[in-house]
């Protein structure tokens, strides 16, 4: 890799290369999320059937909190019985794009945050993908997951604008696990916590 120094703040030297990768990372993110917005040539709208519902219960999550919502038995749907939702679907889902349209979104409706959440999640996951990968193969080899996971079509299919879905936050909070996991067996830090 280059070693040219750009400059210094403190004790960081700032070298090209680290400039490069912030490049190569920056065009990941904006190609995944570029691709992810095709779909929105077609109509600003959630797509399918269960985006619709997950909406729903994100909105119901906000107006009446998270102690209302894991008690909430959903009487619209599952006829005739109703649905336990707390129980029976994705409360990640709805818990994570609630308080991130509480941080980010509040300017904007909900139901414009969640068409959008999607897509903006799958292209984040591109910089979770190469901090992944390069904890296992190196820096070269992170790029090019990054680059490969941007363009991959059935990723992409799965986490378009307007899927607002389990899937692409899954993916997201999967291999960021997977990331925070193999960094902590990888540290130098061994220390050992008895219970």
């Amino acid at each position: 890799m280059i070693q040219t120094q750009l400059f210094k703040v403190g004790n960081y030297n700032l070298q090209l290369k680290h400039m490069l990768i912030l490049v190569v990372l920056i065009l990941s993110f904006s190609i995944s999320l570029i691709l992810r917005s095709q779909v929105l040539d077609y109509g600003y709208e959630l797509n399918e059937f269960d985006p619709f519902f997950n909406f729903r219960a994100t909105e119901f999550l906000l107006n009446n909190g998270l102690l209302e919502y894991f008690d909430w038995h959903d009487v619209k749907s599952w006829y005739p019985n109703g649905r336990d939702i707390s129980a029976t679907s994705q409360v990640m889902l709805h818990v994570t794009a609630a308080i991130t349209y509480q941080i980010f979104g509040s300017s904007m409706e909900l139901y414009d945050f969640t068409i959008l959440f999607p897509g903006i999640v799958g292209a984040l996951t591109t910089i979770v993908i190469f901090a992944l990968v390069r904890t296992i193969g190196g820096t070269t080899a992170g790029l090019f997951a990054s680059l490969l996971f941007a363009i991959s079509v059935p990723i992409i299919i799965r986490g378009s604008m307007g899927w607002f879905k389990s899937e692409p936050l899954g993916l997201f909070y999967g291999l960021f696990g997977l990331y925070l996991f193999l960094s902590g067996i990888k540290s130098d830090n061994k220390k050992n916590y008895n219970i």
